[in-house]
């Protein structure tokens, strides 16, 4: 149960994000392109009307102060950091935070470091292994292909598959949450894409990119990070629970280079493990992989913004180092990384499962409702999510 005091805060603060949202629209209203900062509306929250970025920060400045009196220890260290967040995202609209790491830092609170080329030898090697272990044989980029063709879904049968495989993951993720009743999701494909899949909450519908090469064990982690008990699961108990009046306002907000986009991500990325669906050796090389991706991500980010290399070395790096997904995975991730609304969100992925995994791999079976009421009852920076125990 979340005290009164903080539910009131949730929802200034749903409002007040409201303001900001309006603020950026109006200045991006020429760029079709462009999201908002809200890019999910569950809520019937007003807006708080804001006539400037100085306005909204100097109301945010009061709002810490606010935040850091809450009852709640972990509520008190989110929703500070929540406020950092936000004045962040204005200081950036004001020219005034402009390097790609800062960005990092200050709307996620995550570390801003790129992966190293240290890591990535180390996702290498740890694939390497199992591979070999698994029979495959060549260096680790014929394994890898290998792999890929073995587990290959012809894109003409992504939408039968990514269906089937979300009714047994619906079915799992039934044994440690509560499922909506008669709501349920389906699949699209599209091309041309900067994601490999996204969520369409309200149209309740997970959107496959079928440029990329798609694997069976690939399709199984979007059915989970996507849908159940990823991101459909978070939006929609985020609104059960407000509904019961133990969630706050603010959680049903999806918001964009945000200080929850992080654990969002993360629990997504985690939430195979969280219905014990990792079978085989074919999931754990996907595991390694989907890391692996991730952690490229933020480098791929970190040479175009704070390098400012040209695309076609990035390309070229990118062809290296990425083992599966061919040309289309690749061009992808270069829409992605383009896009100056996202260039520091690709941090939260990689970052986002760093923090998430680490508490879960350490909470013992009997505890795990209690973590999932955790997790998924409030919203979370990484930070505040080491506090469960």
């Amino acid at each position: 149960m979340l005290s009164n005091e903080t539910l009131k805060f949730g929802e200034k603060l749903a409002s007040v994000t409201l303001g900001i949202d309006k603020l950026f629209r109006v200045e991006i209203s020429s760029n079709n392109s462009m999201d908002g900062l809200v890019v999910i509306n569950m809520g019937k929250s007003k807006t708080y009307e804001i006539e400037s970025y100085d306005e909204a920060r100097s109301i945010l400045s009061d709002m810490v102060k606010e935040a850091l009196k809450l009852p709640e220890v972990d509520r008190r260290l989110y929703y500070s950091q929540t406020c950092i967040s936000l004045d962040s995202f204005c200081a950036y609209r004001q020219n005034k935070l402009n390097s790609l790491t800062s960005q990092v830092g200050m709307f996620l609170h995550v570390n801003p470091a790129p992966a190293s080329q240290l890591e990535i030898d180390g996702y290498c090697k740890e694939l390497r292994t199992l591979l070999t272990q698994m029979g495959y044989t060549g260096d680790l980029k014929s394994q890898a292909v290998k792999w890929e063709e073995k587990n290959l879904v012809p894109k003409e049968n992504v939408k039968e598959v990514m269906d089937d495989l979300m009714k047994v993951a619906r079915e799992k993720t039934g044994t440690i949450l509560e499922l909506p009743e008669n709501d349920y999701y389906k699949c699209e494909t599209e091309s041309g894409s900067a994601f490999g899949a996204r969520s369409d909450y309200d149209r309740r519908c997970v959107v496959i990119n079928i440029d990329p090469i798609l694997t069976k064990p690939s399709l199984k982690h979007l059915v989970c990070h996507e849908t159940y008990p990823g991101h459909f699961m978070q939006f929609t108990l985020r609104r059960v629970l407000y509904e019961r009046g133990l969630a706050a306002a603010d959680g049903l907000l999806s918001v964009v280079n945000h200080s929850s986009s992080s654990t969002f991500e993360g629990i997504a990325d985690t939430s195979m493990e969280f219905i014990d669906w990792v079978e085989n050796d074919d999931d754990r090389v996907c595991e390694i992989l989907r890391n692996m991706k991730s952690a490229i991500g933020t480098t791929s980010s970190y040479f175009m913004h704070a390098l400012n290399w040209e695309d076609k070395k990035i390309e070229d790096w990118l062809r290296k180092v990425a083992l599966v997904g061919g040309e289309g995975a690749i061009q992808s991730r270069m829409r992605f990384i383009k896009d100056t609304s996202r260039s520091a969100l690709i941090w939260s992925y990689w970052r986002g499962h760093q923090g998430v995994y680490d508490v879960w791999n350490r909470v013992s079976k009997d505890d795990r409702k209690r973590y999932f009421d955790y997790i998924y009852g409030r919203l979370h920076t990484v930070q505040s999510m080491q506090l469960f125990k």
